[in-house]
């Protein structure tokens, strides 16, 4: 079986590290052989498989061009598409295999213009209508696609997982047996509830001469529409360490010292930062939400209720330190390599090879 893969976000944060991981996996897969369409110098690690075959396009996602000028000839001379996301190009006459991770941009406010939505809704319904099964990553998101959209698509869950290079990472260092602060970890939006931690925390500095550290890492898009979150951030400059976006070292030092990271989250469709965390020896402290209900269920987190940062303080008040040591038990429930197989099980399957 011949399967083109949609390579595009290759080396991006996000969807593109879902593929990354994905990607490494499938083409260990030597059954099949695949066509690989994405930016030429990021796929050059894959050139030297003999069974992989790179096709060069920059040709971004989401682009108008990409609906007619991507290279649907090359596609329909294999036997099956797959892309890791739903903005599939025009004129696949192969069997079609998409990624809806979430429906965020639907369901949370400030998610773009009323243009951008409306778009993204084209783009989504009709992932839903044409291709053969959508993957999403977690039954959470199955359901809100199904409620939302109204779909019978089939729509198969292929969950998350501990990115490579955080395994790299850990085994390369011991795991920190200083643990102090607190972190946050995710983009500075209105949905990722950093406003109530910051309540919960002013609340615990207001009483704690000795309040740990609160550090947030997340990427700040000063043309967002989240006007609240900005002045949060204006107005706790001066007690929160803001690190902004950091490269893969600098995250997972910063993890494996912290004493616990919060996340206080109002939406996700699947939700990372408690599992990397986690993976590295560090507890969470995480919102109620249905998704989080579901996928830390097994795991030894601190749940609060969610936007409530009273409850939140509460919890971080008598929060006690104990390094966790949970990274194989993370390893069982959630990896990439299950990931992709099932993945490549459905496609197989789809087309009765």
């Amino acid at each position: 079986m011949r399967i083109a893969i949609d390579c595009r976000l290759l080396g991006s944060t996000g969807i593109g590290v879902f593929l990354t991981n994905v990607l490494d996996n499938i083409v260990n897969d030597s059954r099949h052989s695949y066509l690989l369409i994405g930016n030429e110098r990021k796929l050059a690690v894959y050139g030297s498989l003999p069974y992989c075959c790179i096709l060069p396009c920059d040709i971004s996602s989401f682009n108008p061009r990409e609906l007619l000028l991507f290279p649907t000839k090359q596609v329909n001379e294999c036997d099956a598409f797959y892309t890791p996301n739903f903005n599939i190009p025009m004129g696949i006459n192969v069997p079609i295999f998409s990624t809806i991770h979430d429906i965020l941009f639907f369901e949370t406010e400030n998610f773009g213009s009323y243009m951008h939505r409306l778009a993204l809704k084209w783009y989504v319904k009709r992932a839903l209508r044409i291709s053969r099964t959508v993957f999403t990553v977690s039954q959470f998101s199955k359901e809100r696609i199904r409620a939302y959209f109204n779909s019978s698509a089939d729509i198969t869950v292929v969950n998350n997982g501990i990115n490579i290079a955080l395994r790299k990472y850990l085994n390369t260092r011991e795991l920190a047996e200083k643990k102090e602060g607190i972190v946050f970890l995710g983009s500075i939006k209105k949905h990722k509830g950093l406003h109530v931690l910051l309540e919960a925390y002013n609340k615990l500095r207001g009483e704690d001469g000795n309040c740990p550290t609160l550090t947030v890492i997340g990427h700040v898009d000063f043309r967002t529409k989240d006007k609240e979150i900005l002045e949060v951030i204006k107005k706790n400059k001066d007690s929160v360490n803001f690190l902004g976006a950091v490269d893969d070292k600098t995250l997972y030092d910063v993890l494996s010292h912290s004493a616990v990271l919060v996340s206080p989250s109002f939406y996700e469709g699947f939700g990372i930062p408690p599992l990397e965390a986690m993976y590295l020896g560090t507890p969470a402290i995480i919102s109620d939400i249905p998704v989080y209900k579901e996928v830390y269920r097994e795991l030894p987190v601190t749940f609060f209720k969610t936007g409530n940062a009273d409850d939140l303080y509460l919890k971080l008040r008598d929060f006690v330190c104990k390094p966790l040591n949970v990274s194989e038990k993370i390893d069982k429930m959630y990896n990439y390599a299950s990931t992709a197989q099932d993945i490549l099980s459905t496609i197989e399957r789809s087309i009765d090879v």
